[in-house]
């Protein structure tokens, strides 16, 4: 299941959208709201979630908490198959179980969303294939930081493309490892950093490499170490453990997100261009999107 932490800051983002424009305050009180739905979904995920909010108008002063909407009736189905999703009060977002509604590479999934006030909107995605994550290569390299010559861990993610149609993918990871030296014991869980592009945010496309084999960037596993010391036991303890995963994601999925991770990039700049965050929800905004995903783990003992 994929997290909406950034659901909040859309929220943000959708009361300043007109402001380079020259608006009266009456103007804008009169904007009308609109649903902003989340919603990812994937044959591999142990939940189905779709978070719901309204907008909100730039004159309006109630909290994020507040835009949270918990008595929607939020539908998903595909052909015959339907399924209401549930809100849950402590997760704030509403689920349902996979297993009474399987989500299947290949099929096209609709999600409705009405509320009792009236506010309707829509959506259809398509779930991707899943492509096979084939190797998962652990290396380390030597990199220059204050003057002194350190070096990093790193990994690196292998596959190969299928041919013909476009393809969109996403790399993540974990590693797991126990805390060298700490009293009491205790375990460290860590993302891999994918050294990217700004904005980037570990996508990749097949656009010049359709058909063929196809490499992620360098994954950062922990912190620089000197040169001259090891990784274990200097950083990292015995058994260490990398949950590599590839999500080969769709297009709504991809230029929602890849969206998202520019308009990250500029928010602090005050002399940059907006970036327009795209939506395919039909009577609101935000994604509704689908992925599969391979996963293989690394262990060194």
């Amino acid at each position: 299941m994929k997290t909406f932490g950034w659901l909040m800051g859309m929220l943000g983002l959708v009361s300043c959208q007109n402001l380079r424009q020259e608006v009266e305050p009456r103007q804008l009180a009169d904007e009308p709201v609109k649903l902003i739905v989340a919603c990812f979904i994937s044959p591999q995920d142990t939940v189905l979630a779709a978070k719901v909010a309204r907008s909100r108008p730039i004159l309006d002063d109630e909290t994020v908490t507040n835009l949270e909407i918990v008595n929607a009736t939020v539908t998903l189905h595909s052909g015959s198959r339907r399924i209401v999703l549930t809100y849950h009060t402590k997760l704030r977002y509403y689920r349902a179980d996979p297993n009474l509604f399987p989500i299947r590479p290949g099929e096209t999934y609709e999600l409705t969303v009405q509320t009792p006030d009236g506010l309707h909107a829509e959506a259809s995605t398509t779930v991707p294939q899943t492509v096979d994550l084939q190797r998962v290569q652990l290396d380390s390299e030597a990199i220059v930081e204050n003057n002194e010559v350190r070096k990093r861990f790193f990994t690196r993610y292998f596959w190969s493309d299928p041919p013909i149609q476009t393809d969109y993918y996403q790399t993540e990871g974990i590693v797991t490892y126990r805390c060298p030296g700490c009293l009491p014991e205790k375990m460290i869980r860590e993302p891999v950093s994918f050294a990217t592009r700004p904005g980037n945010r570990a996508f990749y496309t097949d656009q010049e490499n359709n058909g063929g084999p196809m490499v992620s960037d360098q994954g950062y596993i922990g912190s620089s170490i000197p040169s001259n010391q090891l990784f274990f036991p200097t950083y990292f303890s015995r058994p260490l453990v990398i949950t590599a995963d590839l999500l080969h994601v769709n297009t709504d999925f991809y230029r929602y997100h890849q969206a998202l991770g520019q308009q990250q990039e500029v928010e602090s700049n005050p002399f940059a261009e907006p970036v327009p965050i795209p939506s395919n929800i039909r009577g609101g905004l935000g994604c509704f999107g689908a992925y599969s995903h391979s996963t293989q783990t690394i262990r060194l003992n």
